[in-house]
């Protein structure tokens, strides 16, 4: 049994019986196989690109998911894909990245003597914002104490700009995007009966009337809008502590939900600046060889 189809059918789960005919019907061998091949050649890709890129070996970071490379003494986490909480089927089928997966990978990397630097390869539409402020922390308490870098390749959007703020310096490529900072809620409400008839109707007990709010009513949107306000604090909060600004400026600036691309996003303040991956990866090899040469130098 292959390791997806085995994490859906060892565990229990919580989830609407619907639901989970939908995740099996994902665990097919076929499908599964696809996504281990898939995996095996992202792996072998990440190693060409960056031996093409830096001129010499690569190599996997021990005990780090198989897409963490080093090379000259960077480690390259790669921050791609939709974040999920915890590494599951879904993330293993998709390509998504868990936030417990770069949140080990940065254990790793910070612990490990060969590493003197660290990238953060993002290019992510964002995810779930669960555990994003824990993850944030982590990347910011590393300031310090190895350089840690944010390259945007594509997108930082969402949930990915929350984490790539967090890092010592954000860098971006000419086209990359930033931002998309705001929390959303999709509610469904069945008005109609379905296709075979059905009409699901929920009854709350009398002392929790805000447990199903009703997204029709204003008392409901104001509940529902009302959590993600809350969480949106702690994620404007988080950017603007990171970014060394205030949280004024991140509501002003940062474009009010949308994003910025390259230049634009230097000139508000939600980047640091423009450069390539060639750049940034060379930039971070020679800070990994200083750090080398002051250790030698320690003894």
């Amino acid at each position: 049994m292959t390791r997806a189809l085995h994490a859906l059918t060892a565990e229990p789960w919580a989830i609407r019986p619907d639901y989970l005919h939908h995740l099996a019907s994902l665990a097919t061998i076929d499908r599964i196989e696809r996504a281990e091949r898939r995996a095996a050649e992202g792996e072998a890709w990440v190693r060409q690109d960056l031996q093409a890129t830096v001129g010499g070996p690569v190599r996997r970071l021990d005990g780090a998911r198989y897409a963490v490379t080093t090379a000259d003494g960077v480690a390259i986490v790669p921050i791609t894909g939709p974040i999920f909480p915890r590494a599951n089927l879904m993330t293993e089928m998709s390509g998504s990245v868990s936030a417990t997966m770069v949140a080990n990978d940065l254990r790793l990397a910070q612990a490990n003597p060969d590493v003197g630097a660290i990238m953060l390869l993002v290019d992510s539409p964002g995810g779930s914002p669960t555990g994003m402020n824990a993850l944030a922390d982590q990347i910011y308490a590393m300031r310090g104490r190895k350089r840690v870098l944010a390259h945007v390749s594509g997108a930082a959007a969402s949930a990915a700009y929350w984490l790539a703020t967090a890092a010592s310096e954000l860098v971006v490529e000419k086209t990359g995007m930033v931002g998309s900072i705001g929390v959303v809620a999709a509610i469904s409400k069945q008005v109609e009966p379905d296709a075979s008839g059905s009409l699901s109707i929920e009854i709350v007990s009398s002392s929790a009337p805000n447990k199903r709010p009703d997204p029709q009513s204003d008392d409901g949107a104001a509940e529902i809008r009302a959590i993600l306000d809350g969480i949106e604090a702690q994620f404007i909060a988080d950017v603007a502590r990171g970014r060394g600004t205030t949280v004024a400026k991140v509501k002003s600036d940062f474009g009010a939900g949308g994003m910025k691309i390259g230049a634009a996003a230097v000139a508000a303040g939600m980047a640091d600046r423009v450069q390539t991956y060639e750049r940034s990866l060379s930039e971070l090899a020679r800070t990994a060889s200083t750090e080398r040469r002051a250790r030698a130098a320690r003894g």
